[in-house]
């Protein structure tokens, strides 16, 4: 009997692109709210944090629910009503010297980036939970299953799906690039659980 190797409970990571060009007035909208960036711990953030609300963002906005719509139908799999709801959403502009801190975003199912503006062989870092590690053993090469950080590069115009508890961070921008991304956290929204078992709850979100 062949061997077969089962990632059971496993993180799931989705990497797709838009598969356009940003417009010129797409373009313009990301000048214009990082004029008046305000600091993060390590890097600028926009002021509004809900771009996707903005009408230059419609086309944009429409994608990426389509995107998540399908992530929502392959992993979650419900005959539940209820869909996953983009909330937040805000820009984030690294410059050089700069990085994006390791972090989880609270109050959030799903969070997605949209890669604007890259650096050459830029992405996202993804980190293990090392609080469940007992042990420490070091990866001769690493693999799904061993490795405590996972680098998935991304170009212009992908777009990156995943859990909002898995902690994620951008290392050090070395050159000129300012790096531009535009991320955005999700809920559920629509009827959860079951009647029956007492556990039935509806969420609507404004």
């Amino acid at each position: 009997m062949a061997k077969e190797m089962m990632n059971l409970f496993a993180v799931p990571v989705s990497k797709s692109s838009i598969e356009r060009d940003f417009t010129e007035a797409e373009s313009q909208f990301f000048e214009n709210e990082l004029k008046d960036a305000v600091p993060a711990l390590n890097n600028y953030s926009s002021k509004n944090k809900n771009v996707l609300a903005s009408e230059a963002m419609a086309g944009i906005r429409s994608i990426l629910q389509e995107n998540l719509d399908s992530y929502f139908k392959s992993v979650f799999n419900t005959s539940n009503n209820v869909q996953l709801k983009i909330t937040q959403s805000w820009l984030s502009l690294t410059k050089k010297g700069q990085s994006h801190h390791t972090h989880s975003h609270p109050n959030s199912v799903v969070s997605g980036v949209l890669y604007i503006r890259l650096a050459p062989q830029d992405g996202i870092n993804f980190y293990r939970n090392e609080d469940l590690l007992w042990y420490e053993l070091i990866p001769q090469e690493q693999n799904y299953y061993n490795a405590y950080r996972f680098f998935i590069e991304t170009r212009i115009g992908d777009l990156v799906l995943f859990p909002s508890n898995v902690k994620h961070g951008v290392k050090e921008v070395t050159d000129d690039t300012q790096r531009v991304s535009l991320a955005f956290n999700t809920f559920f929204e629509g009827e959860l659980g079951r009647e029956a078992f007492s556990n039935a709850l509806t969420i609507r979100i404004e």
